[in-house]
């Protein structure tokens, strides 16, 4: 088994509850891990034998896009858009964090994890 991971991803997204985040964006930071099998890519040093994460990261940004209320939602629908288009993933682990989150306080970033398994 291996874990194919992107991390740190800055994506900037319209996803929010209030209606100024909705119309003013923020920053997100992204990680994705998917757990695979990739004997072939171990034995013939192909990238036919594993998942290619330049076609993960576009998945990503295109559900990034997509604007949304809950940070919730968003990383679930990355979970199911992956296992989705790769039935050989077995699970998906997808972190999402709002820079600067509006709560009144300082706070670096908020964040969820939400993981999806075959």
């Amino acid at each position: 088994m291996a874990v194919i991971s992107l991390e740190g991803l800055e994506i900037f997204a319209y996803h929010g509850v209030h209606d100024f985040e909705k119309e003013q964006g923020n920053s997100f930071i992204v990680d994705v891990e998917v757990e695979v099998e990739v004997p072939q890519a171990e034995e013939a040093d192909e990238l036919s034998g594993t998942i290619d994460y330049e076609e993960i990261f576009n998945l990503v940004a295109a559900q990034m896009a997509i604007r949304s209320k809950l940070l919730e939602h968003v990383a679930a629908r990355i979970c199911d858009a992956i296992l989705n288009n790769w039935p050989q993933i077995k699970e998906v682990k997808t972190r999402i964090g709002k820079m600067n989150p509006p709560i009144g306080a300082v706070c670096k970033m908020s964040g969820v994890t939400v993981v999806h398994k075959r």
